[in-house]
């Protein structure tokens, strides 16, 4: 009799050990998965939005050649940005100030922001960087600045 009521609790404790550590390992998953999650959007903060809003910052002064004049920046405007954005866009005027990497001088010069609002895809983005390589190839510019937020709009 006292052996059978000592099988009957080591029974009992061997199923209990056995829900112990299964829930221990699940826990652990889950956990690896959250730090997974975490880290991946501390490390890429843009792949949770559904929306995004960029801007592209664009410098007109050209290196020993002047600025980007007017009717430079309109044509460029329809050649190079509509067919990428046809459904709309924004056009600001600005003014900025940067430290060339060539020559490490302070530069002031008039610029335009082209703010996009748009969803958080491949497309928009490569469409993004096509301006901005764009731009840089045809007006001979060190750089154009990109900025990408988390966004939500409707109309």
């Amino acid at each position: 009799m006292f052996e059978e009521a000592f099988l009957k609790v080591g029974e009992r404790l061997g199923s209990l050990q056995a829900r112990v550590v299964a829930a221990l390992v699940l826990s652990s998953v889950v956990f690896m998965l959250l730090v997974a999650t975490a880290a991946y959007a501390w490390f890429n903060p843009l792949a949770l939005c559904r929306q995004q809003s960029s801007s592209l910052f664009f410098g007109t002064a050209i290196a020993d050649q002047g600025r980007v004049e007017a009717a430079d920046w309109d044509r460029f405007v329809d050649e190079v940005i509509v067919p990428r954005f046809p459904d709309g866009f924004t056009l600001l005027a600005g003014q900025g100030a940067w430290r060339s990497s060539r020559t490490g001088a302070a530069v002031r010069e008039d610029s335009h922001i082209l703010l996009v609002l748009h969803e958080g895809d491949g497309e928009s983005d490569q469409a993004l960087d096509a301006i901005a390589a764009e731009y840089k190839t045809r007006f001979r510019q060190e750089s154009v600045l990109r900025a990408d937020q988390c966004a939500r709009y409707r109309f």
